[in-house]
């Protein structure tokens, strides 16, 4: 009776899941199998009905000196942004974190960048960056920094750095929330003990609060190198890859590929390039979550 039992509880978890299992499967392994299969062939809009080459496009892309334009400013523009998020959210989590008048107001405003849609985002920098009319060119010179106002998304001298300053500024606060949270798990005894020892400051900092928060610290900087080497929606607003080639990243560029010259086998191509890049980090994310996981 027990094994009947158990083979019927079996067989309804098996039901319970499989709506589940179709999901993943339509939202995942098709998309990735259609990619891997449009890959392999060559199609344009004077070539469209579809025509096998193999690997001929993974050729053609590791054979274009654009492919590594497109990769070196992918990890300069995931680089940069991480880094930079990193030190901000960490910078103004020790901020947040100890107690002033209007805390929670603060608080509020420096995550008012995250919350805020990244196409709404990109329409607001496009207008601060304006040559002619934006904040930005208008401060700057009345500080003068700058002698004349400057084209910064037209021109490919300013370009990348543009998008790259927006996206620290739209991603920083969900790092800060991050640390902001893992800081609250810090054990003051420890903070303490070191004190006793004649730690300072700065001591406290690297002998104490750096080895208990960086758990959170690895998970947050491989999730946000994820999120921002997959990013998409300023640069498409802003420069939509421009000036040139100057600003276009792999999501951009493929993009760009399929849907503007219609190139969808070298679109598919890059794709499964960028899949691959992602998967690494990836699973690197998923052996830290095991271990945090391990650790509680």
């Amino acid at each position: 009776m027990e094994s009947t039992s158990f083979k019927q509880e079996n067989r309804l978890g098996y039901f319970f899941i499989i709506p589940t299992f179709l999901l993943v499967a339509a939202l995942f392994f098709y998309p990735l199998v259609k990619t891997i299969i449009d890959s392999l062939y060559k199609s344009s809009l004077v070539l469209p009905k579809p025509k096998f080459v193999g690997f001929g496009n993974y050729i053609a892309v590791l054979s274009d000196k654009t492919f590594y334009e497109i990769l070196l400013q992918s990890f300069i523009w995931t680089i940069v942004v991480v880094v930079f998020q990193f030190l901000l959210g960490l910078g103004s989590a020790f901020l947040l974190h100890k107690q002033f008048p209007g805390r929670d107001v603060v608080r509020a405003v420096v995550i008012l960048p995250w919350i805020v849609p990244g196409v709404i985002t990109g329409m607001l920098w496009v207008l601060l960056y304006d040559p002619q009319l934006g904040l930005i060119n208008h401060t700057l010179f009345k500080l003068g920094i700058i002698e004349r106002y400057l084209t910064w998304l037209s021109s490919k001298q300013t370009a990348l750095l543009a998008v790259i300053f927006v996206a620290i500024w739209k991603g920083f606060p969900f790092s800060a929330l991050m640390y902001m949270a893992a800081l609250q798990g810090v054990n003051p005894e420890l903070i303490d003990a070191v004190k006793i020892d004649g730690a300072g400051r700065w001591g406290q900092f690297f002998y104490v609060v750096i080895p208990e928060i960086s758990p959170i610290i690895r998970i947050t900087l491989l999730l946000t190198t994820v999120w921002t080497f997959n990013y998409f929606e300023i640069i498409y607003i802003m420069t939509n890859g421009g000036p040139g080639n100057s600003t276009h990243i792999f999501p951009t560029y493929i993009y760009n590929l399929a849907f503007t010259r219609f190139r969808f086998g070298l679109a598919a191509t890059y794709a499964m390039i960028t899949f691959i890049i992602l998967l690494l980090f990836s699973i690197l994310y998923m052996r830290e979550l095991e271990k945090r996981e391990m650790l509680d």
